[in-house]
């Protein structure tokens, strides 16, 4: 009997072990270990991009700014009489 008791002890710690320790070590690893971030997602990297997409932008848009009355945005017959 002793030794059945003894061995269903041992079980129940190997079984709580299982149950509690692994997943909360699986968690903490998760919490306080990040992941490393990869070089084209760095913050100079992103500036560094959105700053060229600027610079192309501004050399295509050299356009002047159209001063002066809209278009309607719907047909005449659609207007209403307000």
């Amino acid at each position: 009997m002793i030794t059945h008791l003894a061995h269903y002890e041992t079980s129940l710690f190997w079984g709580w072990l299982l149950a509690m320790v692994v997943p909360s070590a699986a968690l903490l690893r998760l919490a306080l270990w990040p992941d490393p971030i990869p070089p084209q997602n760095s913050v100079g990297a992103i500036r560094a991009r959105i700053e060229r997409e600027h610079r192309a932008a501004s050399d295509t848009m050299s356009l002047r700014l159209v001063m002066g009355p809209q278009p309607a945005r719907r047909p005449a017959h659609r207007r209403g009489a307000a």
